[in-house]
């Protein structure tokens, strides 16, 4: 059991998620003190933080009850600061390196076509089947040259 759960581990997706969700967890880590330091004072200023009996991002709704867009509008900073680094840090590069990788590939594949050919060209004058082998190559299959 153990022996398996070794194997599970050792391969390499599930050691480039774990590093993913890691990275990622960091990342969103910074991303809310940015938020929280830097945005959130600017949407402050609009007048909307929840001391404030005022702004337009503050509904009041009777008593103490109230619709706070403050902390949408924060959490929806906070969501496309993330996308928008992980779109153009990861996503742009990773197709990058998928469309250079079918070309390589695509090149290696031609290369080995060609080089199957010329192997199997090869093959076939040593063995003397080939156009030029002589007399006997223009005998059909299954008769002899006597016949």
């Amino acid at each position: 059991m153990l022996k398996g759960f070794k194997a599970f581990i050792s391969r390499g997706n599930v050691i480039d998620l774990a590093t993913a969700v890691v990275i990622g967890a960091a990342f969103t880590g910074l991303v809310t003190a940015f938020t929280d330091s830097v945005v959130q004072p600017l949407v402050d200023r609009i007048g909307a933080t929840p001391d404030s009996e005022y702004g337009f991002l503050k509904i009041p709704l009777g008593g103490d009850t109230f619709i706070d867009f403050n902390a949408v509008l924060a959490a929806t900073i906070n969501f496309l600061i993330v996308a928008a680094v992980v779109y153009f840090v990861i996503v742009v590069p990773y197709r990058k390196l998928q469309e250079r990788d079918k070309k390589v590939e695509a090149a290696d594949t031609q290369l080995t076509l060609l080089t199957e050919i010329r192997d199997l060209l090869a093959s076939q004058s040593a063995a003397g089947s080939g156009k030029h082998a002589g007399p006997d190559s223009a005998t059909p299959p299954g008769r002899s040259a006597d016949d």
